[in-house]
C-alpha cells in the first residue's frame, strides 16, 4: 500500500472549519433542548401568576361590594354572603400564586450548555480545565 500524502494546509484549514461548525451547531442544538424545559416552566409560572392578578382583581371587587353592602344594609344574609365569596377568592388568588412562585424557581439556566461552552473555550485557548457536568433536569 503506498504511504498517504500528507493533507494540505488548505485541506486541513477546511477540515477544522467544518468540524468547528459541527461543534457550534451541535452546542446550539444542547442549549436549544434546555432552554425549551426551563421555558416550559417559565410559561407556566407566567399563566399563574396572570391568573393570581385576575383572581386577585375579583377579590379586591367583591370586598369593594361587600363593603358596600354592608354599609347600605348593615348585615345581613346579603353582605355575608359577598364575603364568603371574597374570602375563598383569596385562598384560590393564594394556591395559585404559590404555585407560580414553586414554577418560577424551579426554572433553571441552561446549565449543561454553558459548561459544555466553557469546556470548549478553555480547550480552543490551549488551557484545558476540568469541568463537572451539572445533573440533568428532569433526569
Amino acid at each position: 500500500m503506498p504511504p498517504q500524502p500528507e493533507p494540505s494546509i488548505k485541506d486541513l484549514v477546511s477540515k477544522t472549519v467544518a468540524d468547528a461548525q459541527r461543534l457550534a451547531k451541535a452546542q446550539a442544538a444542547l442549549l436549544k433542548t434546555e432552554v425549551s424545559a426551563t421555558g416550559n416552566r417559565i410559561g407556566i409560572g407566567g399563566a399563574l401568576g396572570v391568573a393570581t392578578a385576575m383572581i386577585a382583581g375579583f377579590a379586591t371587587l367583591f370586598l369593594l361590594l361587600t363593603l358596600a353592602f354592608v354599609l347600605v344594609a348593615l348585615g345581613l344574609p346579603v353582605w355575608a354572603g359577598m364575603l364568603i365569596v371574597t374570602v375563598l377568592l383569596l385562598i384560590a388568588g393564594t394556591v395559585t400564586g404559590l404555585l407560580a412562585k414553586k414554577n418560577f424557581e424551579e426554572a433553571k439556566p441552561p446549565t449543561i450548555a454553558i459548561a459544555e461552552f466553557e469546556k470548549t473555550k478553555a480547550a480552543l485557548s490551549g488551557t484545558p480545565v476540568p469541568v463537572e457536568l451539572p445533573e440533568i433536569p428532569g433526569a
